[in-house]
């Protein structure tokens, strides 16, 4: 996994294949890994890149950061390895840091995936369960968060019929830095609205969500699609939030043909 220095941090990410750069940022409280069947799969066409954010997975320290900032560091990587202009996809917490990244850098983007995400900001009743989650962090480290969250996280045929994903789900949460994950309830309970910004997006857009996603449910990826000029939505069967893992073949399949027209225009 090859490790680079970006605004003073040691930042570990994955790459592989060569081509036009697919760039996919994971969620909250997740990294890289999340990835992994992407990286395999879309490698054979495209330049897959998957970093773990700051704090995450291998990437330290655990300092403080923002959404918006995260987008700048997302940004000078890929500007210091050479992968801009490039197809950027955000899951969950990583679409909020896309929507950053295209509002700062637009002439940087091919095309904008948003999978299992919205563009809201947190409401009231969100902000209240961040600091609780804070809370738990504070009482129970990193595991804490993971018990509040593992319920609504998956589809239940993924708990039936996945539990090899349910294990690595669980693994890939609770290695994460409790520091880390309490900078990044901050972040996302003061990150910006970025609904405004979706009729102006200058690029082809991508919506994937999870049948039975309970975090961010169909019903705002369809909200999103209605905002954004000439969308396309691809909702994932038998997945729940975590769409790209649960039901791996059939985001790649969406990504992959996103990527193709992209090509094509």
């Amino acid at each position: 996994m090859p490790t680079t220095t970006v605004n003073n941090v040691a930042f570990h990410y994955q790459e592989r294949g060569r081509g036009v750069p697919i760039v996919l940022l994971h969620g909250f409280p997740l990294d890289s890994r999340m990835w992994d069947a992407q990286v395999e799969s879309l490698s054979d066409r495209y330049r897959v890149i998957t970093p773990d954010l700051r704090g995450f997975g291998g990437s330290l320290p655990p300092a403080p950061f923002t959404v918006a900032s995260f987008a700048d560091d997302v940004h000078a990587l890929l500007k210091q390895i050479g992968a801009l202009p490039c197809l950027l996809g955000g899951f969950s917490m990583g679409g909020y840091i896309s929507l950053a990244f295209a509002r700062k850098y637009p002439s940087d983007l091919l095309g904008l995936a948003l999978i299992d995400t919205r563009s809201e900001g947190d409401t009231s009743a969100g902000k209240e369960n961040r600091a609780k989650m804070i809370r738990l962090v504070d009482e129970n480290g990193t595991k804490g968060v993971v018990e509040e969250m593992f319920p609504r996280m998956l589809a239940d045929f993924t708990i039936t019929q996945r539990p090899d994903v349910v294990r690595r789900l669980r693994e890939i949460m609770e290695s994460q830095h409790p520091q880390t994950v309490k900078h990044a309830l901050v972040a996302l309970r003061d990150r910006e609205d970025y609904s405004g910004d979706l009729p102006s997006l200058r690029v082809p857009a991508l919506i994937i969500v999870g049948e039975q996603d309970a975090i961010t449910p169909p019903v705002l990826a369809e909200g999103m699609g209605k905002a954004i000029r000439n969308p396309t939505l691809a909702v994932i069967p038998r997945a729940g939030h975590m769409a790209p893992m649960e039901q791996p073949e059939e985001v790649t399949l969406a990504l992959r043909r996103f990527a193709e027209q992209l090509a094509v225009r």
